[in-house]
């Protein structure tokens, strides 16, 4: 089964830490929970996480634009296997069991 739903990513300005977290917010979602975060230092590692998830190259670069110009960007319309939402740790109920 797929997940249809929005990618978000974040930069964080300042701070020590990861300078970009990725969520994926299904649309089925009741708006309630919390969507998984992974978080990535530079922006390469961005790329290359959403292309690991099957990202098409065209929305993977206007991301990257949208996050050239600032703090954040986001990309609609995704759909996402559910097994590759778990296996990557956008599952909010995946993060909870790491912790």
């Amino acid at each position: 089964m797929a997940n249809e739903g929005t990618i978000r990513i974040h930069r964080l300005i300042g701070g020590a830490g990861a300078a970009f977290r990725v969520s994926f917010v299904p649309y089925d979602s009741d708006g309630e929970g919390t969507a998984g975060v992974r978080s990535f230092h530079e922006v390469q590692q961005v790329r290359a996480f959403l292309k690991s998830i099957g990202v098409n190259a065209e929305l993977v670069k206007d991301a990257l634009r949208q996050l050239a110009a600032g703090r954040s960007a986001s990309v609609p319309n995704v759909t996402i296997p559910e097994d590759v939402v778990k296996s990557s740790g956008l599952d909010a109920t995946a993060n909870l069991a790491r912790r």
